[in-house]
């Protein structure tokens, strides 16, 4: 553990020096953040992402309405909960844009965690896409040998026909 700080503190060590020198020097306020909140934050993030794989359809459809017209963190929750494996692809693309638009304000850690949800939508959004594509060429696939076939059927009936007389 104390290799991963001392790698942080040395890389924005590097980080600092690396500016150009014109930049003026702002006096920036100090953030009110500590390791141990972070983590805490991202712990009850990481127990609700459990609660939400869990659970079953009606707490899942429970929590949304209860979720709905929220702000902030909650559009965050309800991000997650729209990013169930059986949410469809609507309820998908709603979940891109409330983590798009919540992610702004929160702090590093939190935004990789989301970043990971972002990137599983988007992949599941991409694969639905490619199904409803495969399964129109099935669809069409499937409508031409219908219609192969019953201009097979009408040929064997009229060489039926033909032979019969």
């Amino acid at each position: 553990m104390t290799r991963v700080w001392m790698c942080g503190v040395l890389a924005l060590a590097l980080a600092g020096c690396s500016l150009p020198y014109s930049l003026p020097h702002q006096r920036q306020p100090e953030p009110a953040w500590s390791p141990a909140s972070d983590a805490e934050e991202l712990h009850d993030w990481l127990q609700l992402a459990a609660t939400v794989m869990a659970s079953n359809d009606a707490e899942r459809q429970r929590q949304l309405q209860r979720l709905q017209g929220g702000q902030g963190e909650d559009q965050l929750r309800l991000a997650l909960w729209l990013s169930h494996p059986r949410a469809s692809a609507g309820q998908r693309q709603r979940a891109q844009q409330l983590f798009r638009q919540g992610t702004a304000g929160v702090n590093t850690r939190l935004q990789q965690f989301f970043s990971l949800y972002q990137g599983y939508n988007q992949e599941l959004l991409s694969l639905d896409r490619q199904l409803g594509e495969r399964q129109q060429q099935v669809d069409s696939l499937t409508k031409k040998l219908n219609e192969l076939a019953t201009i097979d059927e009408q040929i064997n009936e009229r060489r039926y026909q033909e032979s019969a007389q």
